[in-house]
């Protein structure tokens, strides 16, 4: 069962806020790195950006996907809202995705670091859209 937190939309947002601050900062420090050409500093500050997303988002979307979980008890109380679920459902699988191909792309001996500082945008960006279009839909009060 979801836990209190992931069923009020203002601690939710908050959560969510939170986590969008803090990728966002990630992302202004690489774009400061990849501006002084500090290679090996950008890296490690990728490796740490892909860890917080794993850890801050990621984490929370597994949560809200688990069973019995924020998406299964909306669906349960509105099975209109399955569709919708699914399209959320599907943010997080294409921020997993684009995490596994920051990994991949950091693992190369050739590293194209814009492409990586783009892939971090987007995650942003899909993390935004997704949160804004939850708390709207699951939890709007």
């Amino acid at each position: 069962m979801a836990g209190p937190a992931l069923r009020q939309l203002h601690a939710h947002r908050a959560i969510h806020d939170a986590s969008l601050g803090g990728a966002e900062d990630h992302v202004a420090d690489m774009k400061i790195l990849l501006n002084k050409l500090e290679h090996k500093e950008l890296a490690e500050e990728m490796q740490s950006f892909i860890e917080y997303v794993e850890q801050r988002i990621l984490t929370h979307a597994d949560s809200e996907e688990e069973d019995n979980g924020l998406y299964e008890e909306a669906v349960n109380k509105n099975p209109d809202l399955h569709d919708k679920v699914q399209h959320l459902t599907r943010d997080h699988d294409l921020m997993r995705i684009m995490i596994e191909r920051m990994k991949e792309e950091l693992a190369k001996d050739e590293v194209d670091f814009q492409k990586l500082i783009d892939y971090s945008v987007s995650i942003i960006i899909v993390d935004e859209i997704h949160s804004r279009d939850e708390e709207s839909v699951l939890l709007a009060e």
